[in-house]
């Protein structure tokens, strides 16, 4: 951090410092007492299962130079101690007021409710070849993540790559508030969080937010191959006035809109894949940006690759990066961990750990992928529940196995509660079920792996489908 001031903190979150200088420099911000480090700010959030004041003795213990609490504490150390009537708010309104205090760094958002991670660290694999460029680490991407994630830069870096999610209506306008976004991307709308988006509607709903508080000068990436996201693209070419509830939440609609590039992997547009080829080995096809076209070749499996770097190059083009560059970047790109992450195994036999999370658009997808990619193996499926999905949650699990039923799957192995569902919906093909993950253990020990053996690995973050990768390893 730089130049960030106590004053400041407290101006940002119209907080009342209880002790200490206002002229105090804030060195760092941290939010876990076992991580603190001399001269840190010690936020305490309280969630769900946790209540971060009853750690401030730790965080003193450790070397907190100060602390921001929402209720009154009794600490006879002299320190900072900063009183505001929440923490979580507190920290995204001084994250705000720390980004804009960058004013040459330019921002892009991610969000969708597949491929927001990939297509976040696609971008930073374009942009950071060329300048020092920030992207938030693993799942932090919400109202406590993303905050800390901006807390992370200082005056070397050029871009910022932020990944947002969002579980509940209203996280989405809060966080695009925090960032003000040079650039803002959707990479598709899908059956994320249906235990409180309901439907893809209201996942839409939730998502186009993510548009409000673009910079005036700034652009959207738009994937016009979305049936929710091309919405946006009918409306600008028709000039109507009748959706503008269907865009944003603001009194002048249209207007704010000052560029859109559009991306397409089934028609042309600003951006789009043509000759494409999928197999085994990974994916080739012809990128074109304008005029301009160039063959990529990748090692990464499937045409929701090929998506995600559509809308990487979308945003990099935006920004003023060559074909070349982009080019570069989308072939160097290795994915993060439990994303089509793929191991072989001395027999030959590959395993993919999709099994960082799973909604059914994405379980689908991922499952698609596999079967295309290598047509002529034997595909094994070990799939785990997917949370999240509210009432509907056995109506998806059954669509599921209907799914997989039309497919070339030679077995699945399946786990969680809801996934009863699939099994019962699976027709013909062996299939193995279990009620939680550690039971499916047992099952695994009839698995019969050769050469011609793929196996993915996918389920909800809560099923920790991951182990089963560690008993594939080790025991067969």
């Amino acid at each position: 951090m730089q130049d960030f001031f106590i004053k400041d903190l407290v101006n940002a979150a119209k907080a009342n410092l209880i002790s200490g200088s206002s002229d105090l420099p804030i060195q760092n911000i941290s939010i876990d007492s076992r991580t603190i480090k001399e001269g840190d700010f010690f936020f305490a959030i309280k969630g769900e299962n946790f209540d971060g004041h009853n750690f401030i003795p730790q965080a003193i213990e450790a070397g907190a130079a100060g602390i921001v609490v929402s209720k009154p504490i009794n600490i006879s150390k002299n320190i900072a101690i900063i009183e505001v009537s929440d923490t979580i708010i507190a920290l995204g309104e001084a994250a705000k007021a720390y980004r804009n205090s960058f004013k040459n760094l330019k921002v892009a958002a991610i969000t969708g409710s597949n491929g927001k991670t990939t297509t976040k660290e696609i971008l930073f694999s374009i942009l950071n070849r060329k300048y020092k460029t920030l992207a938030n680490k693993g799942n932090f991407n919400n109202r406590i993540g993303a905050p800390l994630s901006i807390f992370e830069l200082d005056s070397s870096y050029k871009y910022a790559v932020l990944e947002i999610g969002s579980s509940l209506f209203g996280e989405i306008d809060i966080l695009a508030n925090i960032l003000a976004p040079d650039a803002a991307a959707i990479t598709n709308i899908g059956c994320s969080h249906l235990e409180t988006f309901q439907t893809p509607a209201g996942v839409f709903k939730e998502k186009k937010n993510i548009f409000k508080y673009l910079a005036k000068d700034g652009f959207i990436a738009l994937n016009t191959d979305d049936e929710y996201l091309n919405t946006f693209r009918h409306c600008r070419l028709n000039g109507c006035q009748a959706h503008n509830d269907r865009l944003i939440d603001s009194n002048d609609g249209h207007s704010e809109f000052k560029k859109v590039i559009d991306f397409s992997i089934q028609n042309k547009a600003s951006i789009y894949a043509d000759n494409i080829k999928i197999n085994k080995d990974g994916v080739s096809f012809i990128l074109y940006i304008g005029s301009d076209s160039i063959p990529i070749n990748s090692t990464q499996k499937g045409e929701t690759f090929i998506k995600n770097a559509l809308c990487a190059a979308a945003i990099a083009s935006g920004f003023g990066f060559s074909i070349n560059d982009i080019k570069i970047g989308i072939e160097n790109f290795t994915p993060p961990r439990m994303r089509m992450e793929i191991t072989t195994l001395k027999s030959g036999a590959v395993i993919i750990n999709d099994a960082y999370n799973a909604n059914p658009s994405s379980m689908q997808e991922s499952i698609k992928t596999i079967c295309a990619t290598y047509a002529d193996k034997d595909i094994i499926l070990i799939l785990g529940d997917m949370l999240e999905l509210g009432v509907d949650s056995s109506k998806y699990h059954k669509e599921l196995g209907e799914f997989i039923s039309k497919q070339k799957v030679k077995a699945s192995y399946l786990a969680g509660k809801d996934m009863s569902n699939t099994a019962q919906a699976l027709k013909g093909g062996n299939v193995f079920y279990a009620p939680t993950a550690q039971d499916l253990l047992e099952n695994l020990k009839t698995l019969s792996i050769t050469s011609n053996t793929v196996i993915l690995v996918k389920g909800s973050r809560g099923m920790k489908m991951e182990i089963m990768i560690g008993m594939i390893n080790k025991d067969i």
